[in-house]
């Protein structure tokens, strides 16, 4: 069937894959996507190479160098198109309003066909329950889960987590880890530098995560710092790692102060050293250079009521000028603002103002911080231990959920050529799948699952500004989940072929 003779949008995809009626004696012809034409990067690592791929009902049938298509198979003419894996985000929040938004229209443009969520130590629980939900909601891309130590610790301590937990209490925590990695987690995930993580410690979480090792997991921390104490605390990553014996991820990482500015080769060799140790690490990152968050992450040591320490902290960060308000519901006129420029407008001092917000609102005021160095970011980015990811939401307030793998594509590898596209495609597709423990995604060949995305390589880029985030990506104009197409020539589809994915032991 010749693709120009069906109206985008007017039939779904799932009809077009219908097998017609054999004739009388005839085995039945199954029909198939093929794409054909295209520079094939297969997600190896390996060169790219001019191939088609035959797609049969959710897996990959062949891939050869031409295929011939049958006449009712559909066919992706993709000269001049880059043919990769869909882009599995390590990292993701994509979870948040999927109900309202199942077909996720953010990150399809982008080329994602799978998030891991349950970050920074807070996932749902049951881990079963979240599961079923996606069975039930049916989005558009597929989702895999973490089982978050924040949650499971808020399960057992309740209100009274503000202290080291008892032996009885670990214990209690390691059974609801065992059955979320039972019912099919990815891993542990621990946001240590939020509560009730922050009060846990590294016997604590090496318990838990010495669990989630037993069934083949990996552990991901959110650290306890990410701006002067950084490089401290990746160290207490590994020991949790080293003592669990269990693969260690560094969440989202950057440096996110003055004091640690350009210090990306003295983080990425505790990483060396780890590995010298026997202790696996790898790390994710995404490729922008501001990071959102709360308030009072720039006072890590949580003495928010002390002025000097916001003074110190808005110093570390290069000024009140680099936060810039993303959520503030007793005041909504301040949400687009820098501190800077609220405090000038009220004529007040920046501290002064900030402990005016505290005692209104607490802590839990959404920011913006721009307070990365490019120098670092492009270390991260060339590493090959380090990971793609987006940190970001369905529909959130930074750009890095709607734009990060297109922007590691359109700046680092074709205006920088920082990274070759082998590579930059290896990062965002089988090494997240290895780390994962699913070895039928991430990569093109016969018998992986059918998660495809064919871009643009001259146009591919992201579009969102601080200002202005929610803007879609552009350059990516297929994109295939399960074997059925949701982005179809640059048009969303109908089809909702996601499926909440599990772990193998």
């Amino acid at each position: 069937m010749d693709r120009a003779t069906v109206a985008s949008g007017t039939l779904s995809i799932a009809l077009l894959l219908v097998s017609p009626m054999p004739l009388a004696g005839q085995r039945p012809v199954e029909r198939a996507i093929v794409i054909r034409g295209g520079l094939m990067v297969d997600g190896s690592g390996g060169p790219a190479r001019r191939a088609d791929v035959r797609v049969v009902g959710d897996s990959i049938a062949a891939v050869a160098a031409s295929l011939t298509p049958n006449p009712a198979d559909y066919v992706i003419e993709s000269a001049g198109k880059v043919v990769a894996p869909g882009f599995i985000d390590p990292y993701s929040h994509a979870d948040r309003g999927i109900e309202d938004w199942p077909e996720a229209e953010s990150q399809v443009r982008q080329g994602i066909t799978l998030a891991v969520v349950g970050q920074d130590g807070r996932s749902a629980l049951p881990i079963a329950a979240f599961l079923e939900t996606v069975g039930q909601v049916r989005p558009a891309i597929n989702f895999a889960t973490a089982v978050g130590h924040g949650s499971v610790r808020a399960a057992v301590l309740g209100a009274d987590y503000r202290r080291p937990a008892t032996a009885g209490e670990v214990a209690t925590m390691e059974r609801l880890v065992e059955r979320g990695m039972r019912d099919g987690a990815v891993g542990l995930s621990s946001g240590l530098e939020y509560d009730p993580g922050f009060y846990a410690r590294v016997e604590e979480v090496a318990s838990l995560a010495a669990v989630a090792a037993r069934f083949g997991g990996y552990y991901a921390s959110h650290v306890r710092d990410e701006e002067d104490g950084v490089i401290g605390a990746w160290q207490e990553a590994i020991e949790i790692g080293r003592r669990a014996g269990i693969h260690v991820h560094i969440s989202h990482a950057k440096l996110a102060s003055r004091a640690v500015w350009g210090k990306a080769a003295e983080a990425l060799a505790v990483l060396d050293a780890a590995a010298g140790q026997g202790v696996q690490v790898t790390a994710d990152w995404y490729p922008y250079d501001f990071w959102q968050s709360s308030l009072y992450v720039i006072v890590p040591d949580r003495d928010w009521s002390n002025p000097s320490k916001w003074v110190t902290g808005l110093a570390d960060i290069g000024g009140p000028g680099n936060v810039m308000v993303t959520s503030y519901p007793p005041r909504p006129q301040y949400v687009g603002k820098t501190i800077a420029q609220i405090a000038t407008d009220a004529g007040t001092d920046p501290v002064e103002l900030i402990l005016q917000m505290l005692s209104e609102y607490g802590p839990n005021v959404g920011i913006i911080a721009t307070a990365m160095d490019d120098r670092d970011l492009q270390r991260f980015a060339v590493d090959p231990r380090v990971l793609v990811c987006s940190d970001g939401q369905l529909r959130g307030r930074h750009p890095r959920g709607y734009g990060s793998f297109p922007r590691v594509l359109g700046r680092y590898v074709r205006e920088r050529a920082m990274l070759t596209l082998p590579e930059a495609i290896a990062k965002m597709t089988i090494r997240v799948a290895t780390l994962l423990g699913f070895p039928d995604r991430g990569t093109l060949k016969v018998g992986s699952k059918a998660d495809i995305v064919v871009f643009d390589p001259a146009t591919i880029q992201d579009r969102g500004t601080k200002a202005t985030p929610d803007q879609y990506a552009v350059g990516v104009e297929y994109l295939i989940v399960n074997g059925q197409i949701v982005l179809d020539a640059g048009t969303m589809t109908k089809a909702r072929p996601g499926r909440a994915l599990r772990r193998r032991e």
